[in-house]
């Protein structure tokens, strides 16, 4: 027997070959699945965030006149700021409900809930049998009006 043949006949390298063509398309499904998670956590935490700051900018407000504008300021920011730049073209809606009339009486509770409906969405190429459906993402936050208005 020459080299070659020796070569030819060795097994070496063929742990890694079949590591290849077995792992990567069991792994493949597990990317894709922990990557849309973590993208539905962090859209849930951004529209935290929001209901967070819509609250305080309405608890803030020195009248009810200037509501309606500080929340549309801040919506505006955060769809601009936070959610294009993940690719997120929706703009999300705020629902606001106040414990006491008018809303912004001394030491009552204003909620705001920031609703997100994100559309389904569908890979293309090999992976078009992989879809990921509509979803809702809804976050509320209660803030106190302050007590010396």
């Amino acid at each position: 027997m020459n080299v070659y043949e020796d070569v030819l006949r060795s097994e070496d390298g063929s742990a890694i070959v079949e590591f290849v063509i077995l792992a990567i398309p069991l792994f493949l499904p597990l990317v894709i699945y922990l990557t849309s998670i973590h993208q539905s956590a962090t859209v849930q935490s951004d529209l935290l965030i929001l209901a967070r700051q819509s609250a305080r900018a309405y608890v803030t407000s020195p009248s009810s006149d200037y509501v309606e504008s500080r929340l549309n300021v801040v919506l505006d920011a955060f769809s601009q700021q936070v959610l294009s730049k993940q690719g997120i073209l929706e703009v999300p809606s705020l629902t606001v409900s106040c414990e006491s009339d008018p809303c912004l009486t001394p030491n009552s509770q204003v909620k705001v809930v920031a609703t997100l409906m994100s559309p389904a969405r569908s890979f293309s190429g090999i992976l078009r049998f992989l879809a990921i459906p509509a979803q809702v993402f809804s976050a509320s936050d209660v803030q106190v009006v302050d007590a010396w208005r």
